[in-house]
């Protein structure tokens, strides 16, 4: 089995160019759904049957589940199609304590077992060993210091391993963020980087060009792993009910320095509809929200709610449930870089596996579970 190498380049680097410090807690919403009527008990290490009126953070709060809406989501994902959205009838998998899947439920591929397996995905160059950054920072998903560099990085080396276990390739840590899609990728000096976020490329006209080059530019992996985007404003503030995105038009919003913003132009959330505030740091941000000089913080639901916790802010924010969002997480290449594109269905072919086999949620669980611990 091919063994991938760690290493690392360049000092570390503050500026996350789509992504951002996170740690620990995993909590966001679900969106009601109509005719609510009494949810039935839910416990740990079960399975639910999805009534009306349930909604995945009553659940995952009512069950227990540590880890909470995302945790939540992730053991489900060969379920539901979207975070926000359940149907009345879907058997939801409910976690154990320990954040594992209940006895007996396991994925696996369909079809017959003497059908014989698809042949590995290869490369024109099979000798040449593959060129893979990520960046540290980033915990639980990319981190020098986690276990196997966190655990979107442990996500791709399994991908590559099991979608071609011939296919050599090397790991790198490469400090500086900005520097992988801007430089690295386009000069061929690396072939992959991961973890980042792609827009919806099928609506490219409707992106700024700071976005749009992430669809024009690049090819991108299957996803790997979908982040939850909350929308967050003061307690008893004006725009605590705010239930759809037009609703926070005439707001003035902040998305911290250095983030994306293609998800917010999907949803016409850009001047002259809001004032955005876009140049500041992820603290900051909380910090205006109380001063009254923002009324909505909106970014990746995993550090806003550790970061408004580690504040002492908790009791006094306003989750938007009904505006979480979703956007996942990709390998990146240069639509220019044919040994790099030829690799791609290594990846996606491993990645398919990772999730048919239960092995991808037991990463996923892991990544967390060693993030909190440490």
């Amino acid at each position: 089995m091919t063994r991938s190498k760690l290493y690392h380049s360049l000092p570390k680097s503050v500026a996350l160019t789509s992504t951002s410090l996170a740690v620990a807690t995993l909590a966001a919403s679900g969106l009601m759904l109509s005719t609510p009527q009494q949810a039935a008990a839910q416990e740990l290490c079960s399975t639910h049957t999805v009534i009306s009126g349930d909604r995945l953070s009553t659940i995952a709060d009512t069950a227990g589940v540590a880890g909470g809406f995302q945790a939540l989501f992730d053991a489900n994902t060969n379920v539901l199609e979207s975070p926000n959205i359940l149907e009345v009838g879907q058997v939801l998998t409910i976690p154990c304590e320990d954040g594992s899947l209940p006895t007996g439920v396991v994925r696996v591929a369909t079809g017959t077992a003497d059908a014989a397996p698809a042949p590995a995905p290869t490369t024109a160059q099979p000798g040449r060993s593959l060129r893979i950054a990520t960046a540290t920072g980033y915990a639980p998903f990319t981190d020098e210091d986690a276990p196997g560099g966190g655990l979107i990085t442990r996500m791709v080396s399994r991908s590559m391993e099991v979608g071609n276990p011939d296919q050599e390739f090397d790991m790198l840590f490469i400090n500086d963020w900005g520097s992988h899609l801007e430089t690295l990728l386009p000069s061929g000096a690396i072939d992959m980087v991961f973890p980042w976020f792609k827009p919806d490329c099928d609506r490219v006209e409707n992106l700024s060009p700071a976005s749009a080059y992430r669809c024009t530019d690049f090819n991108h992996s299957a996803p790997l792993y979908e982040a939850l985007v909350g929308y967050y404003t003061l307690a008893g503030g004006e725009y605590q009910n705010a239930a759809s995105y037009s609703d926070l038009f005439g707001a003035t919003l902040c998305r911290p320095e250095a983030w994306f913003t293609f998800d917010l132009e999907a949803q016409r959330l850009m001047p002259p509809n809001v004032e955005l505030r876009t140049t500041v740091p992820q603290n900051g941000c909380w910090e205006l929200l109380q001063n009254g000089e923002v009324d909505i913080v909106t970014l990746d639901a995993l550090p806003a709610e550790e970061d408004y916790r580690e504040l002492g802010l908790e009791g006094q924010i306003t989750k938007l449930e009904a505006l979480t969002s979703g956007v996942t997480m990709h390998v990146f290449v240069s639509k220019n870089n044919a040994f790099a594109n030829e690799a791609l269905p290594i990846i996606n072919a491993g990645l398919q596996e990772l999730r048919l086999s239960g092995e991808w949620f037991n990463i996923v669980r892991e990544g967390i579970r060693d993030t909190v611990e440490n």
